[in-house]
């Protein structure tokens, strides 16, 4: 502290408690020792509280890497599965069709078949789609 304020100090304390204290008093050294251990005392919690964010920052940036990966493995293979059965309703219609041919519905089932291929690749859009949206907002 510097003497304007220890000369502050010494002025309120014998205001308040009518007891004459004087800047070089030795209670005012005592002041000034108190003022030094907590100075030290609150740069080391500081600096700790510091080193716990940055543990904390590193920690969840490992959880959003994590995260993104298997939701990325999740989608995948959710895609993977999308197309196996767009493939096997693909085959079974074209197996369909083959035995139908002979009756007339053959335009009447290729509408089917693009509506299943339609309604397929939208449900893959929208997997990759909620996929990207869900790792940016992990990111």
């Amino acid at each position: 502290m510097r003497q304007l304020d220890l000369k502050q100090l010494a002025a309120k304390v014998s205001v308040e408690h009518g007891i004459r204290v004087d800047p070089d008093d030795p209670i005012m050294a005592v002041v000034t020792l108190n003022r030094l251990v907590l100075e030290l005392a609150t740069s080391e919690i500081v600096e700790e509280v510091r080193a716990a964010t940055r543990d904390f920052e590193r920690a969840a940036e490992s959880v959003q890497v994590r995260a993104g990966g298997i939701l990325a493995k999740k989608v995948r293979d959710s895609v993977s599965v999308l197309r196996q059965e767009v493939a096997k309703s693909i085959s079974s219609c074209s197996t369909q069709t083959r035995e139908r041919i002979g009756t007339g519905s053959l335009a009447h089932e290729r509408s089917g078949v693009q509506l299943w291929i339609a309604m397929g690749l939208l449900a893959a859009m929208v997997l990759f789609g909620c996929g990207v949206w869900f790792g940016t907002m992990l990111r």
